[in-house]
């Protein structure tokens, strides 16, 4: 399958994803939009344990395990922009 056509395939499942409603229906969702455009699935079912751990976790939780992704993503976020920014200055001639 072309990696375009996969891309479009990504989005349309990504749409379904969003519109579940339940964010653990939408976990479910997500692992089998991401097995139908994986070209490899070498690493799928460890991805597979952990969406099914953490559906679980965010079920038995409710709300509170909400604001925990939240500030996991939070701080991955920030994880990242540092260690762009790391990048850049070692490609500009800087010391990282």
């Amino acid at each position: 399958m072309p990696a375009d056509r996969r891309f479009l395939l990504l989005c349309g499942g990504e749409i379904l994803v969003v519109a579940a409603g339940d964010l653990v229906v939408a976990l479910v969702l997500q692992v089998i939009v991401l097995a139908a455009v994986l070209k490899s699935r070498r690493g799928y079912p460890v991805f597979v344990l952990a969406a099914g751990l953490f559906a679980g976790v965010i079920y038995a939780a409710g709300s509170i395990a909400l604001l925990g992704l939240a500030v996991a993503l939070g701080c991955g976020y920030l994880v990242l922009v540092l260690r762009n920014y790391r990048l850049a200055r070692w490609a500009a001639g800087g010391d990282a």
